[in-house]
């Protein structure tokens, strides 16, 4: 393939990261060409002290790809590049709405961006699925325990995300957070009061909060708090495994949804994706039209 490549840039949480990854997979495969990933991002992220620490999570998932080397951005090899190679288009995303053109690409290409949109898989869902196949003999015995149980129930996955979007300021004037009353419609539009039929799955990084806020519902609840750090998706794989999601304004909680594979499942998510008002705008094209907004 010589220099035929598609280099995606990574950056973000898992979530964002799955984004990046199956959107550059899908324009590598389109065009037959080598995926290479470039995780830069991280290597600066630790010099940064004002930046809150990520890691590439992407090495769960059984997939293959080149990494772009360090050497790529030394002075050297950019004049060599410069006059000894077929030269790399560059995209960077305009806008975090969805954009038809991107899909058209061209490699070799280097592209930079969210690419937060279902519109981006469509024709390659079983494609992206592939991708993301998590390691199941990894997630540990307590974790399987929980697997068989959601499995054999009707299991509603509830994902409440707060530390960075109620701690950070910054992050919390672009994101904003889900209210109680949103989580506690979106029960009651699965049960339809039939309580007794679910069990509730709460996933959150704040999982006292939750327990003190949800005590009040009269249905059957599980806490799911043993999976953090390198080990958080193991969380969106349990998610994924649930009859029904109700899902946080993150990404991560988009991914544990859109993986559940459930011909039948009920998804509810939030009317509103953002607090910032031009990338609110901008997100309309990230939710699949069959979930339920609340």
């Amino acid at each position: 393939m010589g220099n035929n490549k598609v280099i995606v840039s990574i950056n973000g949480g898992l979530g964002n990261q799955m984004f990046q990854l199956a959107f550059g997979s899908i324009i590598a495969k389109k065009n037959n060409s080598k995926l290479v990933l470039d995780k830069s991002f991280f290597n600066e992220d630790k010099k940064d002290p004002n930046c809150a620490f990520r890691s590439f999570d992407l090495d769960i998932f059984n997939i293959r790809y080149k990494e772009l080397s360090t050497l790529k951005k030394s002075v050297i090899s950019k004049i060599i590049n410069k006059f000894f190679t077929k030269k790399n288009n560059t995209y960077r995303e305009p806008s975090f709405d969805f954009n038809s053109e991107a899909l058209r690409l061209k490699s070799p290409v280097s592209i930079y961006g969210y690419f937060q949109s279902y519109k981006y898989f469509v024709g390659y869902e079983g494609f992206v699925k592939s991708i993301f196949t998590f390691p199941k003999d990894k997630i540990g015995p307590q974790n399987h325990q929980i697997l068989n149980e959601i499995i054999a129930n009707k299991s509603i996955s509830i994902h409440i995300r707060r530390g960075d979007y109620v701690n950070d300021s910054k992050t919390n004037k672009t994101h904003g957070t889900c209210s109680l009353d949103y989580y506690y419609q979106a029960i009651e539009e699965i049960t339809k009061n039939k309580t007794n039929n679910y069990n509730l799955y709460f996933f959150s990084d704040d999982i006292d909060w939750v327990k003190e806020k949800f005590n009040i519902i009269n249905i059957s609840k599980n806490y799911i708090s043993n999976n953090t750090a390198q080990n958080s998706w193991i969380d969106m794989f349990l998610m994924s495994n649930c009859k029904h999601n109700i899902i946080a304004n993150s990404s991560f909680s988009f991914w544990g949804a859109w993986l559940n594979s459930n011909p039948n499942k009920k998804v509810i998510a939030p009317k509103k994706w953002f607090l910032d008002q031009t990338l609110e705008a901008q997100s309309q094209n990230l939710i699949p039209p069959q979930w339920i907004r609340i």
